[in-house]
């Protein structure tokens, strides 16, 4: 399942801050939209990322010996 949250961007210059700001935390630019008149302009990014399940117990399980082994 995906989760979809749409960030309006006022001004193009902020465009490329704000994909960076969103990719760092999981997510990832689906669709792009510009609509407005003359100088009055707003920037839709519809950003999309993969709902993830709750971890199993193996999965877990790895994660904690590889995170346990890295510190070693």
């Amino acid at each position: 399942m995906k989760e979809y949250i749409c960030v309006q961007v006022d001004h193009h210059k902020e465009i490329g801050k704000v994909i960076e700001e969103y990719q760092k935390k999981g997510w990832h630019l689906h669709t792009y939209q510009a609509t407005g008149q003359a100088t009055l302009v707003n920037h839709y990014l519809l950003f999309e990322r993969e709902v993830r399940k709750k971890p199993s117990s193996v999965e877990v399980a790895t994660a904690t010996a590889a995170a346990t082994a890295a510190a070693a």
